[in-house]
């Protein structure tokens, strides 16, 4: 979990530095171990122990100033009746603001962490303001509109920093790290890693190797630094180019998310298609996963203080941890198969549907809570990119209860879990497929959910809208 928090952070961090990314370039995050090289190791694990326990802290005072920011300007409006659309007021209000506070909205909360927490280097503060303030923005829409709640940062966050504070070298043949926290000359402080790449499956010495090299398509943006148990990760979002394949651009591949079958897939032209996953695998297992997390649960309850307790708190860690790890580990070897009967299509674009906002829907809850949906979207669109495989999202709305040979909609084509009966032609064919095929053939690309139909309709109605408008991944899949 915290390695996927990490990695939105990056990315959205270095969305800011980069801008859009070059053509035929994709960007991979390399978690790389690093161990610490020191004559007083103690020491500098004091200082590493001391920034991760202030940067949590500092996320949630940057978010709430943020919050406290944006009621102030509302009140504002609110008592001086000022339409909110009208710029020269809403500009004149701006600079009322940096006058009477000496700076604009978001450098109040630099300036408040770097008095409030003043052990924290320079490089972190201002890294994970911007951080956290971009993903304020992203969410202050949805706060504004009751379907989310202000943000909270929890200890054991990753530690955003700057690019420049993060400098490869070579040493008597191996890869370190130096994490300058700021200060100059004599006062200068600076933490010096050894990177250790272990069997190196994913080739990362290599990408590091041609950073220090400065060859031109191989880039790497702001960093951060996982501190996990007694393992310290550098998570570095890296600019790779694309394989070079010959993709037919006209060609889609669909992708329907289920539990039953937990991905499904098929090519929008001919008849290529194949079913990823079973129940089995993953819906049970992490099931069995939770049932013994509730029962060492209930077990701490009754517990009294002492070494007993603690046992039994660290066995729910491990239990969650290893619940977390399983998920992970399952949403990898998911969206790699996708991405491989991409590449065997030869396939140009790989389509999925939109699921950002219908865990808010009571029947979808428990599927997206019991699944990380959204991390295996990242996972395949991370995969697909290397292969210079486009991925774009699509609206779900009746995707799985519409025929994908006439484009028939009747309610109660699928009469059974895994069967799709056409009203209007007779088809007979597996539902998963013919929602997969519907994806694979949709025009309809959307970049956020009040693009998508389901969503227009809630909007218009005023209400939670009617059920049978409800898309997304379903028990049927």
């Amino acid at each position: 979990m915290l390695g996927g928090v990490a990695v939105r952070y990056s990315l959205v961090l270095m969305g800011i530095q980069w801008g859009m990314a070059k053509e035929n370039t994709h960007v991979r995050t390399l978690k790389l171990k690093l161990s610490v090289v020191a004559e007083d190791k103690k020491a500098v694990w004091k200082r590493i122990y001391q920034i991760t326990s202030d940067a949590w802290k500092a996320a949630n005072w940057i978010a709430s100033g943020q919050y406290l920011n944006d009621q102030m300007i509302r009140r504002v409006y609110a008592r001086r009746k000022i339409d909110p659309t009208n710029m020269e007021s809403v500009q004149k209000v701006e600079e009322e603001f940096a006058t009477f506070f000496g700076t604009k909205r978001q450098a109040t909360t630099e300036r408040d962490i770097k008095q409030e927490f003043p052990d924290l280097p320079s490089c972190v503060t201002n890294s994970l303001n911007q951080v956290v303030v971009a993903s304020y923005g992203k969410e202050k829409r949805d706060m504004l509109a009751g379907t989310r709640s202000l943000r909270s940062y929890r200890q054991g966050m990753p530690v955003q920093t700057s690019k420049a504070s993060i400098e490869f070298s070579v040493v008597d043949g191996e890869h370190v790290v130096t994490w300058k926290l700021g200060g100059h000359g004599d006062k200068a402080e600076h933490i010096t890693f050894r990177v250790y790449y272990g069997r190196d499956k994913a080739n990362f010495r290599l990408i590091v190797q041609r950073i220090l090299d400065g060859e031109q398509d191989y880039d790497y943006s702001a960093p951060t630094i996982q501190l996990k148990d007694r393992d310290l990760f550098l998570l570095l979002p890296v600019r790779e180019p694309n394989q070079d394949r010959k993709l037919n651009p006209d060609l889609s591949v669909g992708v329907d998310l289920g539990v039953v079958c937990p991905a499904y897939v098929a090519a929008s032209e001919g008849t290529a298609r194949r079913p990823i996953g079973f129940e089995d695998d993953l819906l049970k297992t992490r099931m069995q996963m939770q049932w013994r997390h509730r029962r060492l649960q209930a077990s701490v309850v009754s517990a009294r203080g002492g070494h007993g307790r603690e046992r039994k708190t660290r066995a729910m860690e491990r239990v969650k941890e290893a619940e977390r790890n399983f998920v992970h580990s399952y949403n990898h070897m998911i969206s790699k198969r996708v991405v491989e009967f991409a590449v065997q299509q030869a396939a140009g674009t790989i389509k999925m549907e939109m699921l950002e906002g219908f865990g808010e829907e009571e029947s979808q809850a428990f599927i997206l809570r019991n699944w990380s949906y959204f991390e295996l979207q990242r996972l395949i669109k991370e995969k697909a990119l290397r292969e210079g495989i486009k991925v774009v999202l699509v609206d779900p709305f009746h995707t799985s209860q519409t025929c994908s040979q006439c484009g028939n909609y009747t309610e109660g084509q699928r009469p059974e879990q895994a069967k799709f009966l056409c009203a209007a032609c007779g088809a007979d064919l597996n539902a998963d497929y013919n929602a997969a095929l519907n994806i694979a053939r949709s025009s309809r690309v959307v970049t956020k959910k009040e693009e998508c139909e389901y969503h227009k309709l809630k909007q218009r109605s005023g209400h939670d809208g009617d059920q049978t408008y409800a898309a997304g991944p379903t028990a049927e899949g």
